[in-house]
């Protein structure tokens, strides 16, 4: 039976093509969506490359796109070894991290040691811990046992001199 129809489908017309697939899409959408379907298929009146010109007119060459990722790059990569400096510094004790570094740092340290779903385990247990016995003004006990954290030394406040 699939092979006559296959062999009725290539025996078929343009026309018949037309009105076997203008009756499937009256049945499975209905009338008013068939015509809204057709009517997106209607032949246009304009030049689709003059079309496309005009939209991509403004757009920037090749080559400053180029250079945009070039310049993002390098920018990136300063931003990269300005927070390495940070680090160390802190590591050191010669400056305090802000919040967003702290928070940066440590959602690294977690990724490098226990990869991203490790990660999540652990910030799950931390926060199920938190909400069961503990208020969050308590901090949890540190473990000394992780050699990436290095707690900073305290630099005694020193007065600036006007």
């Amino acid at each position: 039976m699939c092979i006559r129809k296959l062999l009725n489908i290539l025996e078929m017309t343009d026309k018949e093509f037309y009105e076997v697939g203008l009756a499937e899409l009256k049945t499975q959408l209905g009338p008013a969506y068939t015509d809204r379907f057709l009517r997106q298929f209607k032949p246009r009146s304009y030049d689709y490359t003059a079309e496309r010109h005009k939209l991509l007119a403004n757009q920037p060459d090749i080559d400053t796109i180029v250079d945009r990722i070039q310049q993002r790059k390098a920018a990136r990569e300063a931003e990269e070894r300005i927070k390495a400096q940070r680090v160390t510094a802190w590591r050191k004790g010669l400056l305090e991290l802000t919040d967003i570094e702290i928070c940066e740092l440590g959602a690294k340290i977690l990724v490098d040691k226990l990869h991203v779903h490790g990660s999540i385990g652990f910030l799950k247990h931390h926060f199920k811990r938190l909400s069961n016995a503990q208020s969050t003004d308590q901090p949890l006990p540190i473990s000394d046992s992780n050699p990436d954290v290095i707690p900073p030394k305290r630099v005694p406040a020193t007065e600036t001199q006007d």
